[in-house]
């Protein structure tokens, strides 16, 4: 990364242990020079990605800086899916640009597996020394099936991420998750690992009883999980088939 910098006209990347920042981006309103700082403090994995992120900012010209000397982006920043004001916004765009970068599409697309599989993201993760978040928001993006992925430690939510056609989300940061699941269970059983997709009640992770929704785990040692959903949009027989044509999925929450 640090290479690939340099040869777009970054003239230093300095990586270390900084306060106050993940990020930070030194150039001027006209781009014609720049330097990138990397927090170390998340792993180099991280700063990695950051790396990344900041290059982001210094080539997508339209991008506005957010200081008189450049951009300083935050660890939310580096999370950042909401697209309303434009600091978000351009937030957003570094972050598409910096998964683009570190994890493209074909190099993606050779690691996922027949069917939906948390484990393809752990393989990518190791593959291209990318975070698991980020492969696992690739996978969600990339595979042809409705799903979501939810971030939890001890058996709370902590954010989500889903593709366009999963149904609406309930669960908001801070939420406990459903005793109902599997995923309540695994944080209760304390067994890190992966488990196998089992059905699960459609109403405990959404406002519709009328689909199928099938969930894995992964736990690790430290209490982190992520739970990975896979939906069944069709109807199902026993429930009445006509949709109510006043029933609108009108927006889906984002938080930190």
């Amino acid at each position: 990364m640090e290479d690939i910098a340099i040869a777009l006209d970054i003239s230093e990347v300095r990586t270390g242990s900084f306060d106050g920042f993940e990020g930070m981006l030194l150039t001027d309103q006209a781009r014609s020079v720049g330097a990138i700082l990397a927090n170390t403090r998340r792993g180099l994995r991280r700063a990695r990605f950051t790396i990344a992120h900041e290059l982001g900012h210094f080539l997508l010209e339209h991008h506005v800086l957010s200081y008189e000397t450049g951009f300083r982006c935050r660890a939310q920043d580096l999370r950042e899916t909401r697209e309303s004001r434009r600091h978000q916004k351009q937030e957003t765009q570094a972050n598409q640009f910096a998964i683009g970068l570190l994890a493209p599409v074909k190099a993606v697309d050779k690691y996922l597996s027949q069917d939906p599989d948390l484990r393809d993201a752990q393989q990518l993760r190791d593959a291209l020394d990318v975070s698991l978040e980020a492969c696992l928001r690739r996978l969600v993006e990339r595979r042809p099936e409705p799903l979501a992925a939810i971030w939890s430690k001890d058996a709370r939510v902590r954010y989500w991420h889903k593709s366009n056609d999963f149904p609406f989300i309930q669960l908001k940061q801070g939420d406990r998750l459903p005793q109902t699941t599997q995923a309540f269970r695994v944080h209760a059983d304390s067994k890190s690992g992966f488990t196998a997709f089992l059905e699960s009640p459609p109403m405990a992770w959404t406002s519709r009883d009328d689909i199928e929704i099938f969930e894995q785990t992964r736990l690790s040692p430290s209490g982190h999980a992520v739970t990975l959903l896979w939906a069944d949009n069709e109807a199902r027989d026993d429930v009445d088939e006509e949709a109510d044509p006043y029933h609108h999925e009108l927006s889906e929450p984002r938080f930190r």
